[in-house]
């Protein structure tokens, strides 16, 4: 019998890069989903529908090498705890791009990990509560990665709704959490992840900038900038991290006014950091975007590692956003989200 799954997209709402070193960050899974279907089979097949791709074993294609590095953890974790091995098929049947193809900077990568371990999970007979599926997820993520990235976005994409949360990875590299026992990784605590109240008077918009951000090496970029100077670094991480927990103050406050200087402020602490790091994060697109939104009565900011992708767009009440979808619609592909 055909098990159909889904995990939801993320945008980021305040944090980015701050939340590589412990500080916190507000991200939102949303009502935008990565849909998947799995049955149970001889063996272990991995399905990627979109391009036709296909891994059952050895190297995965680069569209699948995220579900492939989830699923070998979880049957890791079925092993260790004497479960008998069964195979099954898993077919991911749409992929966040758009229409031409682009990637739209929605955490595929994240969800596709969250749907791998909870559909090789089921098929060994393995309940998966939700924050364990948060855990594999994420430490499969982390080692696929390299031994970068927070969390946030698999935890997004794990649990939705509006989240805080604070990286707390145990481990200094991929070798060293491939090395852990994988019924560890459910207590490692990685990421510590809160639900955050918002006003139902929330609004988001996410306005495409039709030109994919290449997260690794605007991620290297970062680090070897901490690294380097790391006395800078703290000061303007701790810029981007407060405005993390001035958002998340105004909106579970009720203070949108408050809200939207903290996005506005928030996109200005990325920029600097830009700047800093020799990066561009705040691309000639995002930032029309985020003058756009605030020309509206909205506020925008990068959604994640900036570069290209998508901003997103802060409003409350339908008629500041539809102002600011009016604006940017003249530019931009815009999406209206809301968290999910």
């Amino acid at each position: 019998m055909t098990q159909r799954l889904s995990a939801p997209g993320k945008v980021f709402l305040a944090g980015e890069y701050a939340v590589l070193d412990g500080r916190p960050a507000l991200v939102a899974g949303i009502d935008r989903a990565l849909h998947a279907s799995w049955q149970l089979a001889r063996d272990v097949q991995l399905v990627h529908q979109p391009s036709g791709l296909i891994w059952d074993g050895g190297r995965p294609p680069e569209e699948l090498r995220f579900a492939a590095r989830a699923v070998e953890t979880a049957l890791r974790l079925c092993e260790e705890e004497g479960l008998p091995r069964r195979g099954f098929r898993l077919v991911y049947e749409d992929d966040f791009v758009s229409e031409t193809g682009v990637k739209l900077g929605l955490g595929g990568s994240a969800a596709a990990s969250v749907i791998a371990v909870r559909a090789a999970c089921a098929a060994q007979g393995r309940l998966l509560p939700e924050k364990e599926a948060l855990a594999l997820a994420a430490a499969a993520h982390f080692i696929e990665q390299g031994g970068a990235g927070s969390g946030a976005d698999v935890a997004a994409c794990a649990l939705g709704g509006v989240l805080r949360v604070r990286a707390r990875s145990p481990w200094r590299s991929a070798e060293e959490a491939m090395a852990v026992p994988a019924r560890d990784l459910l207590q490692a605590n990685a990421i510590d992840a809160s639900r955050v109240r918002v006003p139902a008077d929330l609004r988001l918009l996410l306005a495409f900038t039709g030109k994919p951000a290449d997260t690794r090496v605007l991620v290297r970029k970062v680090r070897a900038f901490i690294e380097g100077d790391p006395r800078r670094w703290a000061k303007v991480a701790d810029e981007i991290g407060a405005q993390a927990e001035s958002l998340t103050t105004a909106l579970e406050g009720g203070a949108s006014e408050k809200a939207l200087d903290a996005v506005r402020a928030g996109a200005a602490a990325m920029a600097r950091l830009g700047e800093e790091a020799g990066a561009g994060i705040i691309t000639t697109e995002l930032a029309l975007a985020c003058a756009l939104a605030a020309s509206a009565g909205a506020a925008g900011k990068p959604s994640g590692a900036g570069g290209g992708d998508s901003a997103v767009i802060v409003a409350f009440g339908d008629e500041a956003r539809d102002r600011a979808e009016a604006a940017l619609r003249q530019h931009f592909s815009v999406l209206r989200v809301a968290p999910a």
